[in-house]
């Protein structure tokens, strides 16, 4: 009975498995298919099994020959990474005060930090326009990164998980004669990595998949992340086709897979330790 049920469970899961994989594959493969062979493989299963007879790099030579995609995809990169290596530094530090520390107005700043998770960012980013603009700063890469570098939902997490942290670690380095910076950068920092690396991937996803923002902070073609480039590709009319969709979608996608191959033990933990659904 008990390898029945495990067996069904593996069952299930592989089928769940391929609802996602499927259309993953499928977007891959006509990624190296001319529109013809797409359409006529559509309804056969030669769209999920690859025929290599079929199969060219037409359509990603096309589609770099007509747009700057790996600039783009470049940039989007590195907008990502800054957006994570200072997000993650000053979230969590934020969170570690709310977690350990007694200062003034402390539960004000609480409350108003789970107020603001409530608040869509539409609702926000017409002022934050208006500020930006002021300060001189549209259409430059810091009036783009600054604005989100500090995000109250990562703050709230590192809280949580903090608060659960043992105090006694950090009592016993201390003794040991390491400060609060030293407590935190050398024990709380190294024994969070799942945490950080849970919240690191959020962050990543969020600057990556962003596009309201950057439409309205950048204008300059050559500073625009790939989320804005492929809007401009599939809003060509005359020089785009479904395999050339396929391809930038399949650029776009792959970082964000090998991400996730690489991570996914930190990924898995993380979640599981913060509550993170």
């Amino acid at each position: 009975m008990k390898i029945l049920k495990k067996t069904l469970f593996y069952l299930l899961a592989v089928v769940v498995a391929l609802q996602f994989l499927i259309p993953l594959i499928w977007m891959i493969l006509s990624s190296f298919k001319i529109d013809e062979v797409i359409y006529r493989d559509a309804r056969t299963i030669f769209a999920i099994i690859p025929n290599f007879s079929d199969l060219s790099l037409k359509s990603y030579t096309e589609l770099l020959g007509f747009y700057n995609i790996f600039g783009n995809l470049l940039n989007s990169l590195i907008y990502a990474s800054i957006t994570v290596v200072f997000g993650l530094t000053i979230n969590s530090l934020a969170g570690y005060a709310l977690a350990r520390f007694e200062f003034p107005f402390k539960d004000t700043i609480l409350i108003i930090i789970i107020a603001l998770m409530i608040v869509p960012i539409e609702a926000t980013i017409l002022p934050l326009f208006l500020v930006v603009n002021e300060m001189g700063l549209i259409n430059t890469v810091p009036g783009y990164l600054i604005p989100f570098l500090v995000n109250v939902m990562n703050i709230f997490l590192f809280r949580q998980h903090f608060l659960s942290f043992p105090g006694e670690l950090i009592e016993s380095a201390k003794i040991d004669g390491l400060g609060e910076i030293g407590c935190f950068f050398r024990i709380v920092v190294p024994s969070s990595l799942n945490m950080y690396v849970t919240v690191g991937i959020l962050t990543f996803l969020a600057s990556w998949n962003d596009f309201l923002w950057p439409v309205m902070a950048l204008s300059n073609a050559d500073l625009m992340p790939i989320q804005v480039a492929l809007n401009a590709v599939f809003s060509d009319k005359y020089n785009i086709f479904t395999s050339h969709i396929m391809a930038a979608l399949t650029i776009v996608t792959i970082p964000i897979v090998i991400l996730y191959i690489v991570f996914q033990k930190y990924i898995v933990e993380g979640s599981m330790r913060s509550g993170i659904k």
